[in-house]
């Protein structure tokens, strides 16, 4: 199905504007996503139902670590289809508290020799009440993240506005997922620079999750890097935070990747790069923040760069428990997810594996004995 999906599908819809394609796409996944025999069926081809891949997370369980990345259903339209297609879990947005248009197009650009794209959104979405009110009223049956972020108005804020609206989004959006992802430096809508690389307004911004009833588990999406200082001053920020499980990180902006497309093609698009290039900085955040964390009390979501299993098998190795692509769905088409989950399966027999949690990290022993 994938080779069908790239040699016959993708070169028709790679003609077509990308942005227009993901409307569409959404779309048509909205209205399959509310038909049962549908459903039903691409649950039946698609689905690796197997022990040996669930993933729990205190008392989220995910039945697989192969996820979908937030920015592809940034309104929580598509949540029915994408979890039939194979998915451990979906996580929808960036949603922030009110509405935002985004940035102006084009936004969303494809460089086909490096399987990459550049995406300078600006995170548009419908805002938090009105896609809050639409997940209550979904048919999704299997695991969901929710990822909330600052509204891209343009304008400046200060901390404590920024903090106050991201308090906001997590009430009109309560009860509606499984966890929720703090995007706190989205490269998309100021260069990844954040309020948050103040550790005060960050510790102030968990001062306020604490006071919040019933908050689902939290991880926090941050800037990849390997600063070691940096890391303890966010560790230090959320030491008191016990809703905080982990972290998932955001690929850092700009375009400087070594990639095959011209430069001449790249230097003027607007936006941050992501896919295949990227894969060596993200797996290096990934190996040394968890070195040096206390993996009993986080856990990582991997992602940048996932082509194959064997890229997945990679991420889980070094650290992460789950996974999440976006990049590989463009490039791949829906048959991915099946893929990756049976060829996870082989690498674990391969390595006398009975079970994925035994794997996670047994390439990156600890720095540190917490």
């Amino acid at each position: 199905m994938s080779f069908l999906f790239r040699r016959l599908v993708r070169p028709i819809l790679f003609e077509l504007d990308s942005e227009w394609i993901h409307d569409r796409t959404i779309a048509v996944s909205e209205s399959v996503g509310g038909v049962g025999w549908a459903i039903r069926w691409l649950r039946r081809y698609y689905k690796v139902d197997d022990e040996r891949l669930e993933v729990s997370v205190g008392d989220i369980v995910f039945d697989n670590p192969i996820g979908l990345a937030a920015g592809f259903d940034k309104n929580g339209r598509a949540v029915s289809l994408l979890e039939a297609l194979g998915f451990g879990h979906v996580e929808v947005g960036s949603v922030s508290a009110y509405s935002s248009k985004g940035n102006r197009r084009p936004r969303l650009f494809r460089l086909p020799k490096d399987e990459a794209i550049i995406v300078n959104y600006g995170v548009p979405n419908e805002g938090a009440k009105v896609v809050g009110e639409r997940l209550r009223h979904c048919s999704y049956k299997g695991t969901m993240g929710v990822n909330i972020v600052e509204t891209n108005t343009g304008k400046s804020s200060t901390h404590e506005q920024i903090v106050a609206e991201y308090v906001e989004s997590i009430r009109l959006l309560g009860g509606t997922a499984d966890y929720i992802a703090l995007n706190l430096n989205c490269p998309n809508t100021s260069a990844g620079e954040s309020a948050f690389d103040d550790s005060a307004t960050l510790k102030s911004l968990m001062d306020e999750c604490e006071k919040i009833e019933n908050l689902p588990p939290v991880f926090l999406k941050l800037t990849a890097h390997n600063d070691g200082q940096r890391m303890e001053r966010t560790l230090r920020a959320i030491e008191n935070c016990k809703a905080v499980r982990g972290f998932v990180f955001n690929i850092p902006p700009g375009k400087n990747y070594p990639i095959e497309t011209p430069t001449s093609v790249v230097r003027d698009l607007p936006g941050t790069l992501c896919g295949a290039p990227t894969q060596s900085v993200m797996d290096a955040a990934l190996a040394f923040w968890y070195k040096n964390v206390d993996r009993k009390r986080y856990v990582f979501f991997g992602s940048g760069g996932i082509r194959n299993a064997e890229d997945v098998y990679r991420k889980i190795r070094l650290g992460a428990s789950i996974v999440q692509i976006y990049t590989a769905l463009i490039y791949n088409g829906p048959n991915i997810v099946r893929q990756l989950n049976t060829g996870l399966l082989g690498l674990l027999e391969r390595d006398g594996f009975t079970h994925i949690d035994q794997a996670v990290g047994v390439d990156n022993p600890l720095t540190i004995d917490y």
